[in-house]
C-alpha cells in the first residue's frame, strides 16, 4: 500500500496534542512535510518526523511542493480564511480547523472552491465521528424511536470559569464562530438539513465579551426544533448530552462516555456504551476523524463530514452569530 504523504500546516499545542500522536501511529500515513512560523516549532518538527520531513517557513510553499497528497490545517482562527483560500484550490486533500471565516461572502467563496476541487475536504468535526453518534445514526436510519421531531445539545464544561486563558482571542471573534460549529453540527447530524430560524438568549459572566452561558434555539423544515445549551463557566467537569425525540420514542447519548439510550412509549431504556477510541488524544474523536480522513483519501468514498454539511453547519453558526448580535430572530440563509 502506497503511503499517504502529509503535509502539516500549523503545529501548534492542538495539533501537537490531537493530530501528531493520532497520524505518527498510521501505517497509511507519512508525515514529509511541516510549515511553521517560529523556528523553535520547525525544530520540533525535525524532532517528531526525522530531517527527511522538508520543513517550511510559509505555508504557500507548502501547498506547492507536488509531492504531498493531503494536509491539515491548523492556525489560529482569525487566519484561517487566507491560508483556506490558497489551500482549497491547491490540488491536494484537505483537512482543516473550523471556523472557515466570519463572513458569509468568504465562506461561500472557499466553500465553492472545495466542492469543485474534487478533493476529500474535510472539517475537523470530530464529534459527528464518535461510534456513540454512529449508534445513533443507525438508531435514527432503521426508524427505532421515528422520525426526529427535537434535538438538543448540551455542554457544561468549566472552560471560561474565572475567566478562559484562551489560545486566540474568542471575545474577538464570539462564541458561536469560535466554539459553536462542533455542537451546532450534532443538530445537523440528527436532522441532515440547515435551520431556518435562529434565536439566542445568553449572558456575560467572567469572559468579557465573550457569550459564555446560553442558548441558541433553532428552527428546521417541517416544524422540526433544536436547541444548543452552553455554560463554560461550570465550576467543573465536561459534559456533552444530545437528546433527540423522534415520533415514536427518544434517545439520550453521553457523547463524552459513550453511553447511548433509548426507549420507546411501549418499553423501558435499552443502553449500551460505545467508548471512543482510547487513548483520547486532544478530545474525544479526534482519533476516529483524522482516521476517517486518511481511509477517505486513501480508499476514495466521501468523508462524513463534507462541503455540503460544511454549509449547513456554517449556515447555522452565522445564523447564531447574528441573533446574538441583534438580539432577535434571523432568518438563516444558505450559503450557496
Amino acid at each position: 500500500m502506497n503511503r499517504i504523504r502529509l503535509g502539516l500546516i500549523g503545529l501548534g499545542e492542538w495539533p501537537r496534542q490531537s493530530y501528531v500522536p493520532v497520524l505518527k501511529n498510521l501505517e497509511s500515513v507519512e508525515i514529509c512535510a511541516v510549515a511553521a512560523k517560529s523556528s523553535a516549532t520547525r525544530q520540533y518538527a525535525r524532532e517528531q518526523f526525522g530531517e527527511q520531513a522538508v520543513v517550511y517557513s510559509d505555508y504557500r510553499d507548502l501547498l506547492k511542493d507536488k509531492a504531498i497528497d493531503a494536509v491539515t490545517l491548523a492556525l489560529p482562527n482569525l487566519i484561517h480564511a487566507e491560508a483556506l483560500d490558497a489551500a482549497a484550490s491547491c490540488g491536494k486533500h484537505l483537512f482543516y480547523e473550523p471556523p472557515i471565516a466570519h463572513d458569509p461572502a468568504t465562506i461561500v467563496r472557499i466553500l465553492g472552491a472545495m466542492a469543485a476541487s474534487n478533493r476529500v475536504m474535510q472539517p475537523d468535526l470530530e464529534l459527528r465521528y464518535l461510534p456513540v453518534i454512529g449508534a445513533l445514526g443507525e438508531c435514527l436510519r432503521a426508524g427505532v424511536i421515528g422520525d426526529p421531531l427535537m434535538a438538543s445539545v448540551d455542554l457544561w464544561c468549566n472552560w471560561g470559569y474565572g475567566g478562559g486563558r484562551w489560545n486566540g482571542n474568542p471575545e474577538e471573534e464570539g462564541f458561536f464562530p469560535w466554539l459553536g460549529c462542533w455542537y451546532l453540527d450534532l443538530l445537523d447530524y440528527v436532522f441532515a438539513a440547515a435551520p431556518e430560524r435562529a434565536t439566542v438568549t445568553g449572558g456575560y459572566a467572567a469572559n468579557g465579551r465573550l457569550m459564555d452561558h446560553g442558548w441558541s434555539s433553532l428552527e428546521y423544515p417541517a416544524g422540526r426544533i433544536g436547541r444548543f445549551d452552553f455554560n463554560l463557566v461550570a465550576v467543573d467537569g465536561l459534559a456533552i448530552r444530545l437528546r433527540v425525540l423522534g415520533n415514536g420514542g427518544e434517545a439520550d447519548v453521553d457523547v463524552i462516555h459513550g453511553v447511548f439510550r433509548w426507549r420507546t412509549p411501549v418499553g423501558d431504556w435499552h443502553e449500551q456504551t460505545y467508548p471512543a477510541s482510547q487513548p483520547v488524544c486532544g478530545f474525544v474523536g479526534m482519533r476516529e476523524c483524522l482516521s476517517a480522513f486518511i481511509e477517505a483519501v486513501r480508499a476514495g468514498p466521501p468523508s462524513e463530514a463534507d462541503t455540503a454539511v460544511a454549509r449547513r453547519v456554517y449556515a447555522a453558526m452565522l445564523a447564531c452569530a447574528q441573533a446574538e448580535a441583534a438580539r432577535a430572530t434571523v432568518n438563516v440563509k444558505p450559503l450557496t
